[in-house]
């Protein structure tokens, strides 16, 4: 959790599992550069301005993946969002989920990648299920394994 990667020549895909937490990837199609983070909570609360993991919360991560693609060398003007997650995993039945933290998480991420301009193209959120991700940067392509609904690819 709070993992956070970049593809590589020889390493084209990039996999977690999250509940509550998203899988957030950015990616530029043309130079086939992907970074994917595991964001866990919405915003950095440390006195620390890049804690670790870097990938803990959706303000460092964002930007730590824009600055490692450009130094990749993705452009910003051509990069695109998918995410998946951020399930209702701590709700317990018949009560009301008072953390929140999943719809929380997709919320940050949707207003810091508003505040880039970069797209979100395709998502798969909410719900109370766990996802297994996988980002095939050749393709473009996020493949989710969740136990309720299957294999979906987005």
């Amino acid at each position: 959790m709070g993992g956070l990667g970049l593809t590589e020549k020889d390493k084209t895909t990039l996999q977690t599992f999250v509940g509550s937490c998203v899988a957030i990837c950015l990616y530029d199609p043309v130079a086939k550069i992907a970074g994917m983070a595991h964001v866990m909570l919405p915003k950095n609360n440390t006195t620390q301005p890049i804690p670790k993991p870097e990938g803990k919360f959706v303000d460092v991560a964002i930007k730590v993946l824009l600055e490692r693609l450009a130094a990749s060398g993705a452009q910003q003007s051509r990069l695109k969002a998918k995410m998946a997650g951020g399930a209702s995993v701590f709700q317990n039945e018949g009560s009301k989920n008072i953390f929140n933290i999943g719809t929380r998480n997709v919320d940050a991420i949707r207003t810091a990648l508003a505040e880039k301009k970069i797209p979100i193209i395709s998502e798969d959120v909410g719900e109370k299920n766990g996802r297994w991700i996988i980002f095939d940067v050749i393709s473009g392509t996020m493949t989710i394994k969740d136990r309720t609904k299957g294999v979906s690819t987005i």
